[in-house]
């Protein structure tokens, strides 16, 4: 590994022991408040490290330190579901789960520094089933007409690059230009745990089923999923 990499893990892995201590429901939100602020400050710092390594053509390194930034924010997303939870926000705790169950993934897939980050999604799983009920999960299914390579802006296909494999720091993705919805279902295990369904008709009002309050009229006009 790149000495300058290596160097750098020790503050990392310090500042991540310092802010995990506060990701617990007890912990006072202006502790978790500021790790997510002291998280923000890291990832900037392995993106500053993470250019020189690119400017060197060094990927192993590059692609560690995605990893690392991946990790980081992983657990900032954590601390703001646990910050939102108590400022009674569900459906923005929910998607700060997604989030960091997402971030954890794509770190793990990212590098194997981040290999024993598996035990942390199985924790973050752990919590999506008992701090939140049932979800109702929603699919949209289309046809893609037309994607583009999140790195070279190529036609997807047309170049080497494959999606959700890393080139030198970044984490290839899919970019959907043009494409024809067919339709929605639920489905059990969906791609993106963003679409749910979030409120259900309960005779004259709907209501949310993160927190099982009515909705006033004014705010659920349109709305049922969250796709």
């Amino acid at each position: 590994m790149n000495p300058r990499v290596t160097e750098f893990l020790d503050h990392f892995r310090k500042t991540v022991a310092e802010c995990e201590r506060f990701c617990y429901a007890a912990r006072a939100t202006e502790f978790q408040t500021q790790s997510i602020l002291t998280l923000d400050a890291l990832e900037s710092e392995i993106a500053e490290l993470k250019a020189k390594m690119v400017e060197t053509k060094d990927e192993d390194a590059a692609n560690c330190l995605l990893s690392l930034s991946l990790a980081a924010r992983a657990l900032s997303y954590e601390l703001k579901m646990w910050v939102a939870l108590k400022d009674d926000s569900a459906a923005s705790a929910w998607d700060s789960l997604v989030e960091a169950q997402t971030c954890a993934s794509r770190a793990i897939r990212a590098h194997a520094i981040s290999d024993h980050l598996e035990r942390y999604v199985e924790r973050l799983e752990v919590l999506e089933r008992v701090l939140f009920p049932p979800i109702t999960f929603m699919s949209l299914s289309m046809v893609i007409r037309e994607s583009r390579c999140s790195i070279c802006d190529s036609r997807y296909g047309e170049c080497d690059h494959v999606k959700g494999e890393v080139y030198m720091g970044e984490m290839v993705g899919r970019v959907i230009t043009k494409a024809d919805p067919l339709g929605t279902s639920i489905v059990p295990d969906p791609a993106n745990k963003h679409a749910r369904l979030v409120a259900i008709s309960d005779g004259d009002a709907m209501r949310d089923l993160l927190t099982w309050r009515l909705i006033p009229p004014s705010q659920d006009e349109g709305s049922t999923t969250g796709l």
